[in-house]
C-alpha cells in the first residue's frame, strides 16, 4: 500500500483502490472516538483516456502519473464499493487492522467479479437510473472509450453536449467535446483540435470600467454577441469590436483588417464594416459606415455621443442592439456584411500604416 496526500492506495494492472479515513469525534463528544472509512476503485485507463483527451501537450512521469491519479485536479472519480464506521477506544492509538481487512475484502472482491475494464462499464450501466452529473458522465465516457467501445462513447458525449449538460472541467471548449473528439478517431480529434484555434476576437470596451478582449473559435463559441450590444449604455460598455482572425500565415496588420464594430447605446448605435480593399484609392483596407438602402439620399446629421468623441451619422446608419445583432451574427459566421445594406467610406488604411480620409468619398 502507498500513499498520495494521505490517502492510502493499491495499484495493479487494471484498478487503482484508494481508502480514505478519518478520526473524528461523534457529535463532537470528546467522549468518544469513530473512524469513518471509504474504498474507491476505478481503472487506471480512464484517467489516462481524459489526459490523452483534454490534456495531450502535458507529460507527466511514472511518479507524477500515480499522483493525478488520485489527487489530481484533473481525474475520472472513481466508484465507492465500500463504506463504513466503527467506534475506538479515545484512550490509546485507533486500531487500524479492520479497515485495512475491509480495504483488502472490498478490493479483493470487486477485481475478482469484475477484472477488466468491460466489467467496470457494466457496473456502471447498471446504475443508470437517475440523470448523471457531470462527474458522471466523464466517467462513463472514458470507460466505454477504454472498453473499445468508442462509438458509445462518443454518442453518450454528443447527446450530453446537446442537452446543454456539461463535465467538470473546460479548456478552449468542454470536457466532453474533447472526450467525444477522442473517441472518434485520430483524424476527427486532429479535425477538433485544428477547430479550437480562435477565429475571432472580441473586444468590449468600457469608459470607467475594465474593457475585455476575449478570443473566439465559431464553431464552439456562441459569442453572446446579442447580449453585449443590448447592454451598451453610451459609456459602460459604449463600443463592441468583432474582428476576425488573419488567415493562418498571412501578416497581421491593416491588409488584412477584416472586423465589424459598434458603439453608442443599444437604442441607437453607429455600425462599421472594415474589409481588406480599396486598392484603386492606394489603400489595403477600407472603414466604412454600415447603413440601410437610402433613396432619400439623407445627409449626416445625427449625432452617436461616445466617451471621447460624437459622430455624426444619417438617419439610415442608425441602429438598434437588435438588428445590429442580427448582422454581428451573419458576420460571424461568415465574415461578410449582409446583402442589401450600404457601405459608406470613411476611412482607408495605407500599406505602410498611413490613413486616408475618404468621407468624401462614393463606392
Amino acid at each position: 500500500m502507498r500513499f498520495v496526500s494521505g490517502t492510502a492506495f493499491s495499484l495493479d494492472d487494471v484498478y487503482i483502490t484508494a481508502v480514505e479515513a478519518h478520526v473524528v469525534h461523534p457529535n463532537r463528544d470528546p467522549e468518544r472516538l469513530e473512524i469513518n472509512w471509504a474504498v474507491d476503485i476505478k481503472p487506471r485507463a480512464v484517467d489516462e483516456i481524459l489526459w490523452a483527451a483534454f490534456l495531450p501537450d502535458v507529460v507527466m512521469g511514472p511518479q507524477k502519473r500515480i499522483n493525478h491519479h488520485i489527487a489530481g485536479a484533473f481525474q475520472v472519480r472513481p466508484i465507492r464499493i465500500a463504506s463504513a464506521s466503527r467506534e475506538v477506544d479515545v484512550g490509546g492509538a485507533p486500531d487500524w487492522d479492520p479497515v485495512l481487512d475491509e480495504f483488502d475484502r472490498a478490493r479483493s472482491g470487486f477485481i475478482t467479479t469484475h477484472p477488466a475494464v468491460a466489467d467496470f462499464v457494466a457496473v456502471l450501466e447498471q446504475d443508470g437510473g437517475s440523470r448523471p452529473s457531470g462527474q458522471e458522465l466523464v466517467r462513463t465516457i472514458a470507460a466505454l472509450i477504454a472498453a473499445d467501445r468508442a462509438a458509445d462513447a462518443a454518442r453518450i458525449a454528443d447527446e450530453a453536449t446537446a442537452r446543454g449538460e456539461r463535465g467538470p472541467m473546460s479548456s478552449t471548449v468542454d470536457v466532453l467535446k474533447y472526450l467525444s473528439a477522442y473517441a472518434k478517431g485520430p483524424e476527427a480529434y486532429a479535425a477538433f483540435t485544428a477547430s479550437l484555434t480562435p477565429t475571432h476576437n472580441l473586444q468590449v470596451h468600457h469608459e470607467s470600467q475594465r474593457s475585455t478582449s476575449t478570443d473566439l473559435a465559431r464553431e464552439h463559441h456562441p459569442g453572446r454577441l446579442g447580449h453585449h450590444l443590448s447592454s451598451m449604455d453610451g459609456s459602460n460598455p459604449w463600443a463592441v469590436v468583432l474582428a476576425a482572425c488573419p488567415p493562418a500565415g498571412a501578416p497581421d496588420d491593416h491588409s488584412t483588417s477584416l472586423y465589424m464594430q459598434a458603439a453608442g447605446t443599444a437604442e441607437a448605435m453607429v455600425l462599421e464594416f472594415c474589409r481588406p480593399g480599396g486598392a484603386a484609392l492606394g489603400a489595403v483596407s477600407v472603414r466604412s459606415v454600415v447603413g440601410r438602402p437610402n433613396t432619400d439620399q439623407d445627409r449626416p446629421e445625427l449625432e452617436i455621443v461616445l466617451p471621447r468623441s460624437t459622430e455624426r451619422i444619417a438617419r439610415h446608419e442608425v441602429f438598434t442592439a437588435g438588428e445590429a445583432a442580427e448582422l454581428f451574427e451573419l458576420f460571424y459566421r461568415t465574415d461578410s456584411i449582409a446583402a442589401g445594406y450600404m457601405l459608406r467610406p470613411v476611412e482607408g488604411y495605407l500599406a505602410d500604416g498611413g490613413r486616408l480620409d475618404l468621407r468624401d468619398t462614393t463606392v
